[in-house]
């Protein structure tokens, strides 16, 4: 999760451009490109007119304050249509030879679809409750997760409380090795090569029950079980670095993510309480 460093429209300005120049942005969004009653043309290929409203919607990513600044560059604003030109030459191609009509591009194009009507329930729903008094509450009560301390902790992950409280036991031991028995015992994929080594973490990048035990515990320390949704967690605590609370003009854009994040969170939860949902195990074990 990134931070809300300040200076923020003439940074991501630059970086935009810089995105555009090298990927044309335009090139991956133009599944949009249509006619639009009173548009004006800005470009036609091989009959197919594109517009200036195409060219809007191909930015459409972009909040309408970073749109305007955008499109106020004529070396943006052509390089975007260069781009839109471009895929436009390539999807006629790919209508020509008929790859529309393969099955997983029927598939690709349903998925879409349906992450856009998701996107779009989201934004009908939560948008108006996302504005800078309710970034600044969820700040004023969450400063914590602003806050630049770190934790530099290992980690064994295992499938049962049991589990856990066995490798616990064992660690008591003063020649016990952490790193062997995560090498050996973690069912963290990575643990064969890093050895439960989690590098220095802040408190937003982690799970949070696992983030709340390794900034409880002291350095030295070996705390757990944790239980998070990946299983039983014994954690080992290696080092803590005090850092400083960001004030929130930095933690703005951050801030803004997270309540973001959280309302959709809330009102997932509320469409999970209403709906019965049944999960087949035998099934998807045999994955």
């Amino acid at each position: 999760m990134g931070g809300g460093p300040g200076n923020l429209m003439d940074e991501r300005t630059v970086g935009m451009r810089q995105s555009m120049m090298k990927v044309g942005l335009a090139v991956s969004l133009s599944v949009f490109i249509g006619g639009v009653a009173g548009a004006a043309v800005i470009a036609t290929v091989n009959q197919k007119q594109l517009t200036d409203q195409d060219l809007k919607v191909a930015l459409g990513q972009f909040s309408e304050g970073q749109r305007n600044n955008i499109l106020k560059d004529p070396t943006n604003r052509r390089q975007i249509l260069l781009s839109m030109i471009d895929q436009e030459l390539l999807n006629q191609e790919a209508d020509r030879q008929k790859l529309g009509e393969e099955e997983s591009i029927k598939l690709a194009v349903e998925s879409f679809r349906r992450q856009q009507m998701v996107a779009r329930l989201l934004e009908k729903n939560l948008s108006s409750r996302v504005t800078q008094a309710a970034a600044k509450k969820f700040y004023d009560q969450n400063k914590l997760l602003f806050n630049s301390d770190q934790v530099r902790a290992q980690h064994i992950l295992v499938s049962t409380d049991t589990e856990a409280r066995e490798i616990l036991t064992k660690l008591k031991d003063p020649k016990a090795d952490f790193q062997k028995l995560a090498e050996k015992q973690s069912r963290d994929p990575s643990a064969k090569n890093n050895r439960g080594e989690l590098g220095f973490f802040t408190r937003d990048q982690l799970d949070p029950e696992f983030t709340k035990a390794a900034f409880a515990a002291n350095a030295g320390e070996v705390v757990g079980p944790v239980k998070t949704v990946y299983g039983y967690h014994v954690i080992k605590v290696l080092e803590k670095k005090a850092g400083k609370t960001l004030p929130f003009e930095e933690a703005e854009m951050k801030a803004t993510g997270m309540l973001r994040q959280k309302l959709g969170q809330e009102y997932l939860a509320k469409l999970r309480e209403q709906s019965k949902i049944q999960i087949e195990d035998k099934a998807l074990e045999k994955l």
